[in-house]
């Protein structure tokens, strides 16, 4: 058998070692840049409106998401069949949690009470009970943002059916991979839009 000339086994040994130690740092992966980030409420109203009837005491229940929303990471549609996910663009929190309290926050400020139960209470404590039923909610390769959602509006204890209806909206925005903090603002603006519905509807069905 042929013998290693010493300046081959010295260059196998440092090799060897530098793969060990990590000298070729430079053929590393660069780390990713992960962001998280959480829905954005309405403003609050500037001046307090006139009431003129006791503010309304909501309870919103858990918001029913769709599988593909759970995934922390934030959807894109890049297909009407097909989501892709980026691994750097991460919501703070569960998806869920998050729109149940921007709808909490925004229905305080455009009804408005602080009178808000969240998910569970007793049917004493409240005028009205909200439910939502999320079918969609995203964005795609262009920016656009969408919203699909069923809503309801029931007396308390779920005894009656005061208003429900489908809610559908699209806005464009910027596109998420290159402005996230934008693209986070469509959908914003998405469940802005799905709060002043829902505000309408306790409006006209609350007793």
């Amino acid at each position: 058998m042929k013998t290693l000339s010493p300046l081959l086994r010295f260059l196998l040994l440092v090799a060897a070692g530098c793969g060990l130690t990590g000298c070729f740092g430079f053929l590393k992966p660069s780390p990713v840049n992960t962001r998280y980030f959480v829905l954005t409420p309405l403003p609050a109203a500037k001046t307090a409106p006139s009431v003129s009837a006791a503010p309304v005491a909501l309870g919103i229940g858990f918001i029913k998401l769709p599988a593909y929303l759970f995934n922390s990471a934030v959807a894109v549609r890049t297909a009407p069949n097909e989501i892709s996910y980026l691994d750097n663009v991460l919501w703070a929190e569960r998806l869920d949690n998050g729109l149940q309290w921007i709808l909490a926050a925004n229905l305080a400020t455009l009804l408005p009470t602080d009178r808000i139960r969240l998910s569970a209470w007793q049917p004493e404590d409240v005028t009205v009970e909200v439910y939502v039923t999320v079918e969609q909610f995203d964005v795609d390769s262009t920016g656009r943002g969408v919203l699909v959602a069923w809503w309801r509006i029931l007396s308390p204890g779920g005894g009656k059916t005061l208003k429900a209806g489908q809610f559908r909206a699209a806005r464009p925005g910027p596109v998420l991979n290159t402005d996230p903090q934008g693209a986070i603002a469509t959908l914003s603006e998405l469940a802005a839009d799905l709060s002043r519905e829902i505000a309408v509807g306790i409006k006209a069905g609350a007793p």
